[in-house]
């Protein structure tokens, strides 16, 4: 069976000085829902040494998590985008979600918008879909009902080799896919719903197939 690697977030202990690494139980029941047919292993943050503990671990794809912005922890960045680095390389398909997907955006030369986003965060929105999708056996609808929780914003155009899946009502790009390689990103939290939509789905199973 092939494993997945999920990256984790950074996290503070309560009342001292305790850098941890964490991720919201809220994963386990998408991943369990996607019954993808893969083992799943959390990635600690090791900077370098986190491909050579993904590799000790047989991994064969890459979830890049959510949570705080690019920045805000040297260690995780380092980590992140080694392992990223590490699967474009070894050609292993890629899911950057939130974070994840601007860390791609940037590591590709693409740009971050920061100022002027606080309306996305902690709300619901629309995005229009792009005709063409890769996977077969799914309703392309027009539009998908996403959750938002991130203010830094992805513009249009994108760096070379990337596709626009979703664009929002304000022009910026929610979901991409790299035109030759099984790397795709998207700005909303899948594992946040209680049940994962057709879209969310299909995405991850023409990855991760």
């Amino acid at each position: 069976m092939k494993r997945i690697g999920i990256t984790l977030r950074t996290c503070q202990a309560l009342g001292y000085q305790e850098a941890r690494d964490g991720l919201a139980r809220d994963w386990y029941r998408f991943l369990q829902q996607m019954d993808w047919g893969w083992d799943w292993v959390l990635l600690p943050n090791l900077g370098a040494q986190s491909v050579a503990y993904a590799q000790a671990q047989h991994i064969e794809g890459l979830i890049l998590s959510g949570g705080e912005d690019l920045g805000s922890d040297p260690l995780r960045d380092e980590s992140e985008l080694a392992l990223l680095k590490h699967a474009i390389m070894q050609r292993l398909p890629v899911l950057g979600v939130c974070r994840g997907m601007q860390l791609i955006q940037r590591s590709s030369g693409g740009k971050l918008v920061v100022e002027g986003g606080e309306h996305h965060v902690s709300t619901r929105h629309t995005v229009s879909l792009c005709r063409g999708l890769p996977w077969r056996g799914v309703n392309e609808e027009l539009h998908l009902e996403a959750n938002s929780y991130h203010a830094n914003r992805i513009p249009l155009p994108l760096p070379t080799g990337l596709w626009a899946l979703a664009i929002d009502a304000d022009g910026y790009c929610e979901a991409f896919l790299h035109q030759s390689m099984k790397l795709a990103g998207i700005m909303w939290h899948p594992e946040r719903e209680v049940l994962s939509n057709e879209f969310d789905r299909q995405l991850c199973r023409w990855l991760f197939q």
